[in-house]
């Protein structure tokens, strides 16, 4: 039986802070007490799971890692999780340093736990995510930017205001100084937290409050802090970890600035070496090809100046689309030279695929099409003449620079995808009232359209009517899903990684296939069902979880194992090119350090938790 006591020291855990005490209560009543003498082993590195997890109750246990480093495991602490999670051998050997009373949590209480009690299921998601943040492939390559300290870019002077300041004064120095959040200090300087407008907002919607006369403090949230001196990527880092966009910057314990999240993002820009200024300013094909061979330096700057892959990708991607968008200006104006004139009419050039979703890796291919501005029929005819000419150029071009053809044939020269904006219209329409499986698996990779060039307003227009048609109508998603289904997160019911054998013999995963793109479409099924716009996979994730779909800690989980894919396979890409290998996304595990294997092993587990999700949401099953 559990005590009090032994819920709050749970809660204490960091994984476990906000779980309601009954919830706790439940879990403990399972629990049994366990002593261990100093000097003894509870469990050995190597040595197969146990089938229970432990909290250190009282006492001190000693962890120590496979790479040497030894860990004090202090009252509070869980023992075993990720044994739990996988399954598999503990990757620590844990030895008493005193005596010791842990409190033994048997596994299939845990599991059952989890899946009876929807917010641990979230705490066990939490811990999961963390742990993928902390095992991160590139966690000890900062360079660049990231290597600054927070005082080198924060916004100083700092803007505060005194804990008896009413709300009225507070918003008033908030708009006379510009900023989106206030340092709240006593008479002595020292912190108290801050307000920002949202806290500030929150307060003044409650019945009876008076901006005049209401203490600002009662809207004060505790502030996160780190010293000046703290480099910038464990600033990034705690930003995520507390899910913050403000860190007060300290020096000696008082509050000195402030560091948003925009703050880092700037200065990040700053230090990308201004790649997309030469593009626009070339003169020919030839001279785009030249840039396009030197994407992989581009990515592996990018991948070691930010840390986060996922940041990386979207610059290597900005890079791809600057590329592009400099050669439909130069087609244009072969055109134009050619005798043939401007475009007829408003059109938007869109991109789908990975494209659309600014994920493009090393060596995209074309995914791309136009919609043509409503015209008169008995225009019809030369309309699309001029356009056929412009899309079949254009391919040509994109292929010259070193983009390949489609092999779907998913191009701008393709009347199936060069189009007025009714007849698209008119198309998702019949798609979404006869849904079939040749639709499904068409439209995860058209629905992740974005203008490219000319009118965003046709894309946008587009966007709207996509989004309108799948309200109350989720047939065509639940086809969606099915073909989603076809592919399959890596992890048998033990939780290990299962291996393809390919002919040379090397055990593989294919992270784009059985990882990636598993999130990437769940993501997208996610937000098409609830309305949402963005295309990006981390940013329909965040506002899946703004949307209330997924819980801050699930969303948090499965944008950390989508990131850390991509981590593994732009890493392996860039090896592959180095060695002059073939790009593939077949990543052997056993070439793996210990560390991305493992980071590997788990983020399939959270890939797989997610299409259990979208089963679930849709009414699947997960075979």
């Amino acid at each position: 039986m559990s005590s009090s006591g032994d819920v709050q020291l749970v809660r204490a855990t960091p994984g476990f802070r906000d779980l309601d005490p009954t919830v706790l209560e439940a879990l403990l009543a399972a629990t049994t007490k366990r002593q261990i003498d100093a000097g003894r082993t509870l469990f050995d590195a190597g040595q197969p799971f146990l089938d229970e997890v432990y909290i250190v109750r009282r006492g001190e246990i000693a962890l120590q890692r496979a790479n040497g480093r030894t860990e004090t495991a202090a009252p509070g602490y869980l023992l075993g999780l990720s044994s739990y999670l996988g399954d598999s051998p503990y990757a620590s050997s844990a030895i008493a340093r005193k005596d010791t009373e842990l409190l033994v949590i048997p596994a299939s209480e845990l599991r059952a736990a989890e899946r009876r009690e929807p917010t641990l299921f979230d705490a066990i998601n939490r811990l999961i995510g963390n742990g993928l943040r902390a095992r991160s492939v590139t966690a000890g390559l900062a360079t660049g930017g990231l290597t600054q300290s927070a005082a080198s870019i924060m916004s100083t002077p700092l803007s505060t205001c005194s804990s008896d300041a009413n709300i009225r004064e507070v918003l008033e120095a908030m708009l006379r100084d510009n900023v989106g959040s206030l340092v709240v200090v006593d008479t002595g300087d020292r912190l108290r937290g801050m307000v920002t407008f949202r806290t500030l907002a929150k307060r003044l919607a409650q019945a009876g409050v008076d901006a005049a006369l209401e203490p600002a403090a009662n809207a004060l949230q505790p502030a996160t802090t780190v010293a000046g001196d703290t480099p910038l990527w464990q600033a990034q880092d705690l930003q995520e970890r507390e899910r913050c966009k403000y860190l007060v910057v300290t020096d000696g314990g008082r509050p000195v600035g402030m560091l948003s999240q925009t703050d880092i993002v700037q200065e990040l820009r700053a230090h990308q070496g201004g790649v997309y200024a030469p593009i626009g300013r070339a003169q020919s094909v030839e001279e785009l090809a030249e840039y396009f061979l030197g994407i992989d330096s581009i990515a592996a700057r990018a991948l070691e100046t930010n840390r986060r892959a996922r940041v990386a990708v979207r610059i290597l991607s900005e890079t791809h689309l600057a590329i592009q968008r400099r050669c439909i200006e130069l087609t244009l104006a072969e055109l134009d030279g050619e005798g043939h004139g401007n475009p007829p009419i408003a059109y938007a050039l869109i991109i789908m695929g990975s494209g659309g979703r600014r994920e493009m890796m090393l060596d995209p291919d074309q995914d791309n099409g136009f919609i043509l501005a409503d015209h008169p029929e008995t225009q019809a005819k030369q309309i699309d003449a001029w356009f056929e000419h412009f899309g079949d150029r254009l391919n040509i071009n994109l292929d010259r620079v070193g983009y390949i053809l489609c092999p779907g044939d998913i191009m701008a020269r393709n009347p199936m995808y060069r189009k007025s904006l009714s007849a698209w219209k008119a198309q998702i329409t019949r798609m979404t009232r006869l849904p079939n499986e040749k639709v499904a698996r068409w439209s995860n990779i058209v629905f992740d359209f974005n203008a490219q060039f000319g009118d965003e307003a046709l894309a946008h227009e587009l966007r709207a009517h996509l989004n309108e048609q799948l309200q109350d109508n989720i047939g065509l998603l639940k086809f969606m899903m099915e073909d989603d289904a076809q592919g399959r997160a890596p992890i048998n019911w033990f939780n290990q990684l299962v291996t393809t054998d390919r002919p040379d013999g090397m055990e593989v995963v294919d992270v784009k296939r059985n990882g990636m793109r598993i999130v990437a479409n769940d993501a997208r099924i996610l937000a098409l069902k609830s309305g949402i716009g963005v295309c990006n996979t981390t940013d329909r994730l965040d506002a899946l979880v703004r949307a209330g779909v997924l819980s801050d800690d699930f969303g948090a989980t499965v944008s950390a194992a989508y990131d850390e894919l991509l981590d593994i396979l732009l890493m392996h890409q860039l090896e592959q090119r180095r060695s002059g290998t073939p790009l593939d996304k077949e990543v052997a595990p056993q070439d793996l350090t210990a560390p991305a294997r493992e980071a590997l092993r788990v983020s399939m587990r959270a890939v797989k938790r997610f299409q259990e999700r979208l089963q679930s949401e849709l009414g699947g099953d997960y075979l």
